[in-house]
């Protein structure tokens, strides 16, 4: 069953940059909107792109006090790698049984999530998503700074 806007965004703590370290969901909300953004792979060239437009972008998630969290089915450590290597600010979270990826409804054939993003008030609803039909296109960041401003 996937998320979908208007309802209750499904719950996760997630391993973030080694499996001692857990990040969760409502401890974002808890804070502020939150921007999750399903991604393939640390190191597909799409992926690096957009995970570069997003953190090209921090400040004015900051500004609106979104957070943005990122996920995918690599692991712990390859995240603590690629967000070094490419000077990744927010969390990259490890969904290795994919079952967080199953919940919001992105799981691409392969076993890795689809490109998208949802955008999730502070009460855990969602309020946007976008799910790109080929695993070569990424959500606009624009458009996710658009969702957000409808939010706020």
């Amino acid at each position: 069953m996937a998320a979908e806007v208007g309802e209750k965004a499904p719950g996760f703590t997630l391993a973030a940059d080694g499996w001692e370290y857990t990040v969760s969901l409502e401890k974002y909300t808890n804070r502020g909107p939150v921007a999750l953004f399903f991604y393939s792979r640390d190191w597909s060239s799409v992926c690096t792109h957009q995970m570069g437009e997003l953190q090209a972008g921090t400040g004015r998630f900051e500004e609106k006090g979104a957070s943005v969290l990122a996920i995918n089915a690599d692991s712990p450590w390859s995240h603590r790698v690629s967000a070094a290597d490419q000077g990744r600010e927010f969390q990259l979270l490890a969904n290795f049984n994919l079952q967080v990826i199953e919940d919001y409804g992105v799981r691409h054939e392969p076993g890795s999530p689809e490109c998208a993003y949802f955008v999730i008030d502070c009460e855990g609803l969602v309020r946007a998503k976008q799910v790109e039909s080929s695993p070569k296109d990424q959500p606009e960041v624009e458009v996710v700074f658009e969702d957000l401003d409808k939010v706020l």
